[in-house]
């Protein structure tokens, strides 16, 4: 809800508008982990295979692009291979509960919605797990992830779904992406196995995995200082009763130190917000829906 920016939150989830042919490794690859881990923890370890990553239709890719291409179908069936030998207990540790369960609640004269990726019960209790794949795994990077917003939200849902439910908490089950670089006399199979042998004989500088106990207390707290805030800038936005050129100001409100960071590719709604949108709209794809993550929208 609003995120960084407001205007970037605007263009992209109350217009639907995203940048014709654009695409995203770090969203590809994160797809490609996500639908890996669907099947093996589906078929309980019997069978899962990464899809090949393919650029959308209408993409304009560079020999750059391609190449990153061809380095990511080989590196990350290379990290899942990785992953089924250290987590291999996983059946015998936790009951598979849900896989990609949707969570769909009324709130405050909204709905609103989430997919959990996994539910067990173990040894601690019954918690929901959030597959990550991260550039870094440090202390610091783990120390903010039991403040995320995704993940208490996931837990929220489920509490205001069923404040009987038994869910203690949740754990992240992190993917570092590898450091390592290609040589010069390497080619990109070769390289996909030495990542694999070093994700085997080093697993703690590629997984993380920890459980985060979220108290009663700790959801009533979210709820009230992060969730009905965030509701209540979205009601008065879009309350038409209101002070319209103030609501038109929440929303369109533009958090110009988004648009270029210093590492990263720029604000993809760069042209609209500088042009406006009736001089760039022809460069924006309308989306079938806002969450193409969740089947069957309403």
């Amino acid at each position: 809800m609003f995120g960084d920016c407001a205007q970037k939150w605007n263009w992209r989830y109350n217009n639907l508008l995203e940048a014709a042919g654009s695409f995203s490794f770090p969203l590809m690859v994160g797809s490609g982990l996500h639908d890996f881990m669907e099947q093996w923890y589906a078929t309980k370890g019997k069978r899962a295979h990464v899809a090949t990553l393919q650029l959308p239709e209408g993409a304009i890719a560079s020999a750059e692009d391609l190449l990153k291409l061809e380095y990511w179908n080989h590196v990350l069936p290379a990290m899942m291979r990785a992953y089924v030998i250290y987590y291999k207990d996983d059946f015998t540790r936790f009951e598979i509960l849900e896989i990609e369960e949707e969570v769909s609640i009324f709130y405050r004269g909204f709905r609103l919605r989430g997919k959990i990726d996994l539910r067990t019960n173990g040894s601690n209790g019954e918690y929901i797990h959030d597959h990550k794949s991260t550039s870094t795994l440090s202390k610091e990077v783990v120390a903010g992830f039991d403040f995320r917003f995704q993940f208490m939200f996931y837990l929220w849902l489920k509490w205001i779904q069923n404040p009987k439910n038994k869910i203690k908490g949740y754990y992240i089950n992190a993917v570092k992406k590898p450091e390592l670089r290609v040589k010069k006399a390497e080619s990109i199979p070769e390289f996909g196995q030495r990542v694999f042998e070093d994700m085997v004989q080093e697993p703690d500088k590629y997984f993380y995995r920890e459980p985060f106990l979220i108290t009663r207390g700790a959801l009533q707290h979210f709820q009230e200082k992060v969730v009905d805030p965030r509701i209540e800038l979205i009601k008065y936005a879009s309350d038409a009763s209101s002070n319209k050129t103030l609501a038109e100001a929440i929303i369109i409100n533009k958090n110009t130190n988004e648009c270029q960071k210093f590492t990263g590719a720029p604000c993809p709604y760069i042209p609209l917000c500088r042009h406006g949108f009736e001089e760039m709209r022809h460069l924006y794809d309308l989306k079938e829906r806002k969450h193409l993550e969740l089947d069957n929208e309403t």
